[in-house]
């Protein structure tokens, strides 16, 4: 199996950065190849409205930093998109990448029944890391993006949400959301649910 993590976090060694790095490692003792793109390391742009990816394209036009990223997507079998939760969202960083997404549909996709570009039967990782304890806060972000996602062929669209860690490595101190992301990959790398 392929993951492909892409990874929203500005920070390098951060709680994303803890959790992500237990996922990700649980996922290469079963035998997968892990890649990783550090979002804030590359240079890139968000979406530019042209739809030249639905007019004269089957891919975004721009050639940037992601432009690895966004083609390795079409390849792996798990896709792990990791952030914190700034300003009540995922990054500036994760959302630009997201938005890239947008080449992935089919010209007029509201259309057609196949709406995607992307191979079937993958699954997508949302972690989520949030500094505020309460759950209810800031539990509208995964629906949205599970809204969006979900026109794509996704086998399944997993939720890892870490609430209450705002420093950095209290989610290392912290068993229970370590237990989480093992627990999740394990399912995933093992049984493919």
């Amino acid at each position: 199996m392929k993951l492909l993590h892409i990874y929203g976090s500005p920070r390098q060694q951060g709680n994303t950065a803890d959790i992500s790095a237990v996922f990700c490692k649980v996922a290469e003792r079963h035998g997968a190849s892990v890649e990783c793109y550090d979002l804030n390391r590359l240079s890139y742009r968000g979406c530019q409205a042209c739809f030249a990816c639905k007019k004269s394209s089957e891919r975004c036009v721009l050639q940037d930093d992601i432009t690895p990223a966004l083609d390795a997507i079409q390849e792996a079998d798990v896709i792990l998109f990791s952030s914190p939760v700034y300003y009540t969202d995922v990054t500036a960083q994760l959302k630009g990448f997201i938005d890239r997404t947008f080449s992935y549909f089919v010209p007029d996709y509201w259309k057609h029944e196949k709406k995607s570009r992307l191979r079937p039967g993958k699954q997508l990782v949302f972690l989520l890391v949030q500094g505020a304890t309460d759950e209810e806060r800031f539990n509208d972000i995964f629906p949205r993006y599970r809204e969006i996602f979900s026109w794509h062929p996704f086998k399944q669209i997993h939720l890892l949400r870490a609430t209450g860690v705002y420093r950095p490595g209290q989610a290392a101190k912290r068993p229970d959301i370590m237990l989480k992301a093992e627990q999740l990959a394990e399912r995933i790398f093992t049984r493919g649910t």
